[in-house]
């Protein structure tokens, strides 16, 4: 039941085959209707096209109760530009754009939102110039946010303050963000940074280029390792190299017959890289940092388009997200425990694991949701 919050009523539907069961209005007061559909399909494609309908005049979903691959929230936030779909959370508070056009209060840009539990909008911020906001990770302290700006790297807070840059002014749209071990590391255009978060000091600034992938996209994308100690980078298709983040040199590379990587993560201890490949075979690999060898019994994850993929704190669970659905994998064996459905998706969604059991889902229909595990 979704319920809208300025005056406490509920609905909801329930579908058996072709009939649709409608229950609405106030709590201690519901009516049912029953509604019949020439098949079940079209029955389900009502429901959910009215429940959206209702997402979008403000009605929400807060449900403790749901079960494992159910949704638990829901609330509508608004498209994102293309891409641009951040999400991230910590202690039950999630932090997700809102992308706004140009009016009275400035130029079209995205506005950070910190949102709670109950879906009430805790804190907003919104730039006085046009900056897209990308990608975001929770402090390793979880007192806030790390936000990948087009205009460079930020802290938010989150107790509501402005967000502080901690890159340099000069760095315009970094095309990665990786945290770890108190220390986070970007691209600033020329170099590899890796700051120290406590006391903002570069650990690390290192020279590389990005190559040119079919004339029109840049290949940079790196991940620090969960001690901080290694990055692994992909600036050359078909290439990662593992470099020491103290003495800032490259300890070995790997080669292996893969296009344009748009996103990788370290597995906790340090064994596996998980890379999504973009043109090529469109593949979520899994490779021995060690050897850069494929890891033997993987799935075989082709056809990744409009994908996104994520680990648990611990490397435990991956979840990917795919076609609409999540699927969520024991790591150690690559055995599907769950599939369950999103949603509000068109075509894309991205993902992060928001507590040991949610796992949190900006569309790009405009929802945001958490799912239970």
């Amino acid at each position: 039941m979704i319920q809208d919050p300025a005056t406490g009523k509920v609905w909801g539907t329930r579908c058996d085959r072709g009939t649709v069961e409608v229950t609405s209005g106030n709590p201690g007061k519901l009516k049912s209707q029953l509604k019949d559909f020439p098949s079940p399909d079209e029955a389900l494609k009502w429901a959910i096209k009215q429940e959206w309908s209702r997402l979008k005049k403000g009605f929400v979903l807060v449900n403790p109760a749901a079960a494992a691959g159910e949704p638990c929230m829901h609330r509508y936030i608004g498209g994102g530009y293309t891409g641009a779909l951040m999400i991230a959370g910590c202690n039950g508070k999630l932090a997700t754009n809102q992308h706004q056009d140009e009016d009275t209060h400035g130029a079209a840009t995205d506005m950070l939102l910190l949102i709670g539990e109950d879906t009430e909008i805790i804190h907003g911020w919104r730039s006085s110039k046009t900056d897209l906001a990308w990608s975001a990770l929770p402090t390793d302290d979880r007192t806030g946010f790390l936000i990948r700006f087009d205009s460079g790297i930020y802290l938010w807070t989150s107790d509501g303050s402005p967000p502080q840059r901690i890159s340099d002014a000069s760095i315009l749209s970094s095309p990665f963000l990786t945290r770890s071990n108190g220390h986070a590391a970007w691209y600033d255009g020329e170099q590899l940074t890796v700051m120290r978060l406590d006391d903002g000091r570069h650990i690390m600034q290192l020279v590389r280029s990005p190559a040119m992938v079919g004339g029109h996209s840049e290949q940079m994308m790196s991940t620090l390792s969960a001690d901080a100690t290694m990055l692994a980078c992909c600036a050359n298709p078909g290439e990662i190299e593992y470099i020491d983040v103290a003495q800032a040199k490259t300890v070995r590379r790997h080669q292996a017959d893969f296009e344009m990587i748009v996103k990788m993560e370290w597995s906790a201890d340090g064994r596996w890289l998980l890379a999504l490949e973009q043109y090529g075979r469109w593949r979520l690999l899994c490779l021995d940092a060690a050897t850069g060898e494929s890891r033997p019994g993987w799935p075989e994850f082709t056809d990744m388009t409009r994908t996104d993929f994520a680990l648990d704190c611990d490397s435990k669970r991956l979840a990917v997200m795919h076609r609409g659905h999540i699927a969520l994998y024991d790591f150690a064996d690559m055995r599907e425990i769950r599939r369950f459905p999103v949603d509000h998706v068109v075509r894309t969604a991205h993902i992060a694991w928001t507590g040991d059991n949610a796992i949190s889902v900006r569309t790009d229909y405009g929802c945001l949701s958490t799912y239970v595990i």
